[in-house]
């Protein structure tokens, strides 16, 4: 397990830029990320190709949280009399919320069902 959470951090911090000072951070929002996946696809395996979508989840938390810094983004632009506008961060969060739950589709395929136990019999 703490394999797996290296590499899925190494990603992240790869990806994000962050410095190693935030590694043990970005290994607890590792961590989060892997049990909800797990509970979400009723799973006590972690297959590979899962490690990408986790690594993404990881990225969208940390960017949500503003641990990993965002760019500002531009959200218009007016030429007379220049004025440039930036997103709200509330609204850039609705965002990542909205875009987290498209993770279901890529999680889906790899959710087991979970099936009634038998109950001892008296």
């Amino acid at each position: 397990m703490e394999e797996l959470i290296s590499r899925v951090a190494a990603t992240a911090q790869s990806d994000l830029k962050l410095p190693d000072e935030q590694l043990p951070t970005i290994k607890r929002y590792v961590k989060r990320a892997i049990n909800r996946i797990k509970v979400f696809c009723n799973r006590e395996d972690f297959p590979e190709p899962l490690e990408d979508v986790a690594a993404q989840i990881v990225e969208d938390m940390l960017k949500a949280d503003q641990v990993a810094p965002t760019e500002n983004d531009v959200s218009s632009i007016t030429r007379g009399d220049t004025s440039i506008s930036y997103r709200d961060k509330t609204s850039a969060l609705k965002e990542t919320v909205s875009f987290v739950k498209n993770y279901e589709s890529q999680l889906i395929p790899f959710k087991r069902m979970k099936l009634p136990k038998d109950r001892p019999h008296d």
